[in-house]
C-alpha cells in the first residue's frame, strides 16, 4: 500500500513538471521572465497544492510558447526625423491625436536635430 501511494504521488507530481518545457529556443530574457513568474505562482499558498502545480505548470508552458525565438529580437533602426515627422502628420491626419499633442511631438522632434 506504502509503495503504491508512492508511486501515485511521484506519477502525479511528475505531471506536472517543468522539466518538459524547453526554453533553449526562446529568448533568454523571456525565458527568465517566465520562470520567475512560475516561481511566484507556486509561492501562493493553497489548500490544493497539486490542483495549484498543475496550473503553475500549464500558465509557464503559455508564458514559453508566447516568447520569441531566441535571436529574433532585433534591434528596431531608430526612423530619421523627417520618418518621425511623416507619421506623426499621418496620426493627426487620421485623428489618432489632437492638435495639441500633434505641436507639442513636432517640437520635440525640431528640437532633436
Amino acid at each position: 500500500m506504502k509503495r503504491t501511494l508512492i508511486l501515485l504521488t511521484m506519477l502525479l507530481t511528475g505531471c506536472a513538471s517543468t522539466a518538459d518545457i524547453d526554453t533553449s529556443m526562446v529568448e533568454p530574457d523571456c525565458a527568465h521572465s517566465c520562470f520567475a513568474n512560475y516561481s511566484e505562482c507556486l509561492g501562493k499558498f493553497t489548500l490544493f497544492p497539486l490542483m495549484e502545480q498543475h496550473q503553475c505548470t500549464d500558465a509557464m508552458k503559455l508564458c514559453v510558447q508566447a516568447c520569441p525565438a531566441r535571436g529574433s529580437v532585433a534591434a528596431s533602426p531608430v526612423p530619421s526625423p523627417s520618418q518621425r515627422l511623416a507619421s506623426l502628420d499621418d496620426l493627426y491626419k487620421r485623428g489618432l491625436i489632437t492638435k495639441d499633442e500633434y505641436d507639442a511631438k513636432r517640437a520635440e522632434i525640431l528640437k532633436g536635430l
